[in-house]
């Protein structure tokens, strides 16, 4: 009985191999295509509305240059007093017709007053300030870990935007100096700064971390920096002023509406940031043969756009 059984079930074990196999091929593809890594322009293209932020035009300023147009977002969260500071500098006029009179190619982009030794502090603002290096007042559930090696820091991450850096204890954060950084230089003392501005041009300058205040960054705008005229001596004399004019720097929020660029961020405490950082770690576009499986801080730019009219 158990022979004839067991000759019974053979055409029934075959039949259902058969089916396995023949549907195994669609199976895979499917399984394929739901674990292929998304590219960095899918996330974009794929992410909710809710992934994103308008720019704070109160907290941004528009550089004209005769070049064209620079936008910085500021981060008062970071730099309270730096913020404030340069507001009520811009709000005055000190930056409007000076220029940026040290431009070293690879590396910075400084600008304002070439001399604020003779100038008279206006009503609302100083010209020097006390340095802002780090702050104690970053929410820990908004700064979302690069999960990264990092030779300048314990770790570093994103904030609201900003490529940020906090010590193993997570009682001190502060903005680091990647591309487009937007800063305060100074002299030897550490509170001599004030009306130096300064933009990270080149490859990032991590080891000025902590040596001077980063208070914002350049979101758009980065191409007219980069055709100034760069000076001519490493050291960066004051030879090029002539040719870098900065026609005038406006706080967004004292434009007109239609002169406000819409501009949008991507949240970097969102999921699909924190995709595009995983993307980014290894790129899973055509055209790259091997997976790097790192990225550092200043290797993942924060998506931006204009937003959309509604329809």
């Amino acid at each position: 009985m158990q022979h004839i059984s067991s000759v019974k079930k053979e055409p029934l074990i075959i039949t259902l191999v058969l089916i396995a196999l023949s549907v195994m091929p669609a199976i895979s593809e499917e399984l394929a295509q739901q674990t292929k890594p998304r590219t960095t322009g899918e996330i974009i293209s794929q992410s909710s509305a809710a992934d994103w932020r308008g720019l704070d035009q109160e907290n941004s300023l528009y550089i004209r240059l005769k070049t064209g147009l620079v936008v910085v977002e500021l981060a008062p969260q970071f730099a309270p007093q730096h913020v404030a500071n340069t507001k009520a500098l811009v709000r005055a006029g000190l930056f409007d017709n000076t220029s940026f009179y040290r431009v070293i190619d690879g590396f910075v982009a400084q600008g304002g007053p070439a001399d604020s030794s003779g100038l008279k502090a206006p009503e609302n603002g100083q010209l020097s300030i006390p340095a802002e290096f780090t702050t104690t007042n970053i929410d820990q559930m908004s700064f979302t870990p690069l999960n990264g090696a990092d030779g300048y820091a314990d770790e570093v991450g994103y904030v609201d935007g900003f490529a940020s850096a906090r010590n193993s204890e997570k009682t001190q954060a502060w903005l680091t100096h990647c591309y487009g950084a937007f800063a305060m230089g100074r002299a030897n003392a550490a509170d001599s700064g004030g009306t130096e501005l300064y933009v990270v041009i080149g490859q990032a300058q991590r080891y000025l971390d902590r040596n001077t205040t980063v208070f914002g960054r350049v979101i758009t705008g980065m191409e007219h920096l980069q055709q100034l005229q760069r000076s001519a001596s490493l050291n960066g004399p004051v030879d090029v002023s002539a040719h870098n004019t900065i026609v005038d720097i406006k706080v967004g929020s004292d434009l007109e509406i239609q002169q406000q660029m819409p501009i949008e961020i991507m949240k970097t405490n969102a999921l699909a940031f924190k995709d595009l950082i995983l993307a980014r770690k290894n790129r899973s576009e055509d055209w790259f043969v091997y997976a790097q499986d790192y990225v550092d801080v200043c290797g993942v730019a924060v998506p931006m756009r204009l937003k959309k009219e509604k329809e």
